[in-house]
């Protein structure tokens, strides 16, 4: 039989009182006031044979450095077995990595003389400073959880909210057709969207012995960026959608989980098209902050309450299936995925036009932004090349748990919507929760048709795993998750 369930849950405050480096743009950021304030929260489940931690932080993703320091530090902490604490990211791209000191590729490429930076001021939070002041509090809240253990209940629901909307707009051309990441879908050319979409809302919740709600972990698949391209720090839509939940049921924890959604965007580009034409351009041209004529903290609020409804819809499901002695699995699974490759061509021509930019730029002749973007293309390349040089295979941290009738399944990539889908479909559990950016950041995971297509997120500079390793992926996580069905 299995034991009772025993749960803990912690929060803590981000919110860096000094300036950062913002994450989630080309171009460098630096902090200029908070717009509301950055948290991170923790869920920690355990039976007494099996084990789980869950961190969800607003974030852009999970920092380089960070799932490895933790567990280091929990290593000798005798709190939760490091190897089942998870980290992940609501892709937010108003907060920071903390680490990060400026564009740290294109520095290694073309040397830091070369290159126009934003000035920083002296007191810019970054780089180890940067590093220990995040690591200390995810750390602290996880062990914050796992002491607050208590026996109690979970149950789980899916209901759905629109959130996300498919952010490829595909256009006709004179040789055929493209698409085009944020085009204007106003454009006589426009064809249609490349991919579907996802509204479901997936939903943990969980009670104490007496059977008060204590918190809800909340699975949307759609990145929280209604508010990027500005200087200020956001939790985004995830701010207002925990004070509708809060308001709904009560003061409990809330962690937000970014479901799978690399091609997705919370704003409707058919709509917002018809009033923001050269916006688009600037946004798409990602080369510095761009005021669309939105509303984007109405858009936010809207957001919020649509996923707080779904969450309150499917808490009156849930409550009526709780179970303090769930069957509990945990499994971890190391992937080794195919590396999405460069010909020798396509590094040749990469190396040429960054060997031009060496030639064009120096210390008195610095690159601007607009120049900086275009070797976006050509440092990825030059990039991969050199890692492929070393190997074929791109290695991934898989978690793939049972709770009762659910899978939690997870996985480092911006992994777009239709591989989410399959996996949902084909996965033996009633219910899926599918958590994308954990365990470190693999970048966009596209599908064919994104490769077909081309723009940002399918080209080799933002991928590291074609539609290849995609389908490895997708297999590997249905075949793990139905086995503890079986």
């Amino acid at each position: 039989m299995e034991r009772k369930m025993r749960i803990g849950w912690a929060y803590t405050d981000i919110t860096p009182d000094r300036p950062v480096y913002l994450a989630g743009q080309m171009y460098v950021r630096v902090s200029r006031y908070v717009h509301d304030p950055i948290t991170a929260s923790a869920i920690a489940l355990e039976n007494g044979e099996e084990q789980a931690v869950f961190v969800s932080m607003d974030t852009v993703a999970v920092p380089d450095f960070l799932t490895g320091e933790i567990r280091r530090r929990l290593a000798d902490k005798g709190g939760p077995n490091p190897d089942r604490v998870s980290l992940c990211a609501t892709h937010t791209h108003t907060s920071s990595r903390f680490s990060v000191v400026g564009n740290e590729t294109l520095i290694r490429h073309m040397g830091r003389d070369r290159i126009e930076e934003p000035k920083a001021p002296d007191n810019i939070l970054c780089g180890e400073e940067g590093k220990n002041y995040l690591a200390e509090r995810i750390e602290r809240l996880i062990m914050d959880a796992w002491e607050s253990r208590r026996e109690g209940f979970v149950g789980t629901a899916q209901d759905y909210a629109v959130v996300g909307f498919n952010r490829r707009p595909v256009f006709s051309t004179e040789s055929g057709e493209e698409a085009r990441m944020y085009g204007d879908c106003s454009k006589e050319d426009f064809l249609r969207f490349e991919g579907t979409v996802d509204h479901s809302v997936n939903v943990l919740y969980t009670w104490d012995e007496e059977g008060k709600l204590t918190g809800a972990a909340v699975n949307v698949p759609c990145p929280a960026q209604v508010m990027e391209l500005h200087y200020f720090i956001s939790a985004d839509y995830w701010h207002y959608a925990r004070k509708h939940i809060r308001e709904k049921l009560g003061d409990i924890f809330i962690l937000p989980l970014c479901g799978a959604a690399g091609d997705q965007n919370p704003l409707d580009l058919v709509r917002i098209s018809k009033d923001n034409g050269e916006e688009l351009k600037a946004w798409s041209a990602q080369a510095g902050e761009v005021f669309r004529n939105i509303d984007m903290s109405a858009c936010c609020e809207d957001i919020g309450e649509r996923i707080a409804e779904a969450v309150v819809r499917g808490y009156r499901q849930a409550a009526q299936m709780r179970h303090n002695r769930p069957v509990f699995r945990h499994s971890i699974v190391h992937a080794n995925l195919p590396l999405r490759t460069v010909t020798e061509a396509e590094y040749a021509q990469a190396e040429k036009v960054i060997e031009e930019y060496r030639d064009r730029f120096d210390g008195h002749n610095r690159m601007k932004i607009e120049d900086q973007l275009k070797l976006y293309g050509p440092l990825g390349v030059a990039d991969r090349y050199v890692m492929q040089q070393k190997g074929s295979i791109y290695p991934a941290e898989l978690h793939v748990l049972r709770l009762q009738d659910t899978a939690i399944v997870t996985q480092p990539f911006e992994l777009f919507v239709e591989y989410g889908l399959r996996i949902r479909a084909a996965c033996r559990a009633r219910k899926v929760l599918h958590v994308q950016l954990c365990n470190g950041y693999a970048d966009y995971l596209p599908t064919r048709a994104a490769v077909l297509g081309g723009s940002y997120s399918s080209e080799p500079a933002s991928t590291n795993v074609g539609p290849e390793g995609g389908d490895l992926l997708t297999s590997v996580l249905i075949k793990e998750a139905n086995s503890l069905f079986a």
